[in-house]
């Protein structure tokens, strides 16, 4: 998969249309859309009207196809015989459908809600959110069985990705939300999208979990420390995994670098402890040891040693915060287990 600390300036499959198109039929299946979701008193009237929930499509592409041609970019081979396929299709009763829109941004959201094993609509249950769905949904059936064979205690699983109208698998498209429109994107994350999951499912915020990576790890850093300037709290836990900083100045001729007015304002943590004197979040920071830019920059600090800085600086200000650095670990390739290890570790069995 692209990836920002590997980036190279060349032409990609981002600016073509992944689609799935298989025989030419004479209707199209259709989506069913449902009644009953619970909307957030933040949501304009015409976000209302535009968000859903629907029947399950993830795994069928003529459906998802019938709403546009990015289904490709959530990495789920077409057929039934991939491993990701055969794992999402095991717990398929688990997931829940949700077109979630933002007028702000102007973008159909597709938020897949996954139930624990023996759901209890009258328990709340911590959220763990996964952003960059189009690269991380994959993994949660692991994460899923992990519950399901006690090794684990339950959370209802939540990921954020664009619905198949539009690409967001992008990086361009990617910097653009997690870094150009950040504000826009943790308005409507905190007021809309987790207002409605807890307005339609029982929430327990005190243990819920916000993880991104890459671009979106430089997203949860800066949702970590603007989330004071929100009355509501939905994340008591932030997972910053290889946040890629170093875009918001360092220009190779792909992210809109020009509009971002205060390129290092991730060095003082957006001036959050001017606002307050401590942090009452838990922070966890990862990164891969072997992480490194493919393009020739000396100068620029590596994302491992990025990691580091933002540890030592939440540190010393007395900020609940780890640090890993995987050994051997390259961008992506430690995320997989590093989340299943998150999960055991701070999620333990129920006794």
């Amino acid at each position: 998969m692209p990836t920002e600390a590997e980036t190279t300036n060349t032409t990609t499959s981002e600016n073509i249309p992944q689609t799935e198109p298989t025989t030419e039929n004479a209707t199209k299946p259709t989506v069913e859309y449902y009644d009953g979701l619970i909307c957030s008193d933040n949501m304009t009237d015409k976000e209302k009207e535009k968000s859903s929930f629907r029947e399950f499509t993830l795994i069928y592409p003529e459906k998802a196809f019938n709403i546009g041609g990015y289904r490709s970019t959530y990495n789920i081979p077409r057929g039934t015989a991939s491993k990701e396929f055969k794992n999402i299709k095991e717990i398929e009763n688990s997931f829940r459908e949700l077109r979630l829109y933002d007028e702000e941004l102007d973008i159909n959201f597709l938020v897949h809600i996954i139930l624990p094993p023996n759901y209890d609509e009258d328990r709340e249950y911590p959220v763990f959110l996964i952003t960059d769905a189009q690269y991380w949904l994959i993994n949660v059936p692991d994460m899923w069985q992990l519950i399901s064979k006690g090794e684990a205690a339950p959370v209802i699983f939540v990921t954020l990705g664009h619905d198949y109208d539009s690409n967001g698998e992008s990086d361009p498209e990617r910097f653009k939300e997690f870094a150009v429109n950040q504000k826009k994107l943790l308005d409507f994350i905190t007021d809309n999208l987790m207002s409605v999951i807890s307005l339609n499912y029982k929430t327990d915020n005190g243990r819920s979990v916000f993880f991104g990576h890459s671009l979106g790890g430089l997203f949860a850093d800066y949702a970590l420390c603007n989330s004071d300037k929100y009355e509501y709290q939905p994340f008591a836990n932030y997972i910053i995994a290889s946040p890629a900083v170093w875009t918001y100045h360092y220009d190779i001729n792909v992210y809109d670098i020009e509009n971002i007015s205060d390129p290092h304002a991730y060095e003082r943590e957006f001036d959050y402890f001017e606002r307050n004197e401590s942090m009452d979040k838990k922070v966890f920071i990862c990164a891969g040891e072997k992480e490194i830019y493919k393009f020739n920059a000396p100068e620029l600090a590596t994302i491992p040693e990025e990691s580091k800085s933002l540890y030592e600086r939440l540190n010393a200000r007395g900020v609940n915060t780890e640090l890993i650095i995987y050994e051997d670990g390259y961008h992506t390739n430690y995320v997989e287990d590093m989340l299943k290890d998150y999960l055991k570790q701070n999620f333990p069995p129920e006794a």
